[in-house]
């Protein structure tokens, strides 16, 4: 059941992300068809992977006018770097060990998938290779900050 409820938790934080609020609403029969599951396993999703715990408050009515709304508790990060300090900020040298530790803590965090993960790693793999220290600090900048992981 993994796949589906991964199918499922992606379906519903891009959803999250698409409204770009803090919470939104779905109709758990809808969302069923849509996803061509069970309604007990759009529950289970939520139940297992949108706890409190995981910054997210799940409000639920059953029944055939029946909702659930899903309620990011934490905010996205907000870049609060004032725009002309942002282009003078000091470089700092990061390794690529740096970077793999960020990656692990952030899936762990939940904040990425394994996939995104490793493809990332390549990325900055690639950046460690081919282009010269002040430019990959530049691009590693702006794929952390398009991210909203710093």
């Amino acid at each position: 059941m993994s796949v589906l409820a991964d199918k499922i938790e992606q379906f519903i934080l891009h959803k999250l992300l698409e409204e770009d609020e803090e919470n939104i609403v779905l109709r758990r029969n809808e969302l069923a068809d849509e996803l061509d599951c069970a309604p007990s396993q759009i529950s289970y999703v939520l139940s297992t992977r949108f706890s409190n715990d995981k910054g997210y408050l799940v409000e639920s009515r059953r029944g055939s006018g029946g909702f659930v709304r899903i309620i990011r508790l934490t905010p996205k990060k907000q870049d609060r770097t004032p725009a002309p300090l942002k282009e003078t900020l000091p470089a700092v040298n990061i390794t690529m060990e740096d970077l793999d530790v960020l990656l692990y803590r952030l899936i762990k965090s939940k904040s990425l998938t394994n996939r995104e993960a490793i493809l990332l790693h390549h990325t900055f793999e690639a950046l460690f290779d081919e282009v010269d220290e002040p430019q990959r600090l530049a691009v590693i900048g702006r794929i952390l900050r398009t991210l909203n992981l710093h």
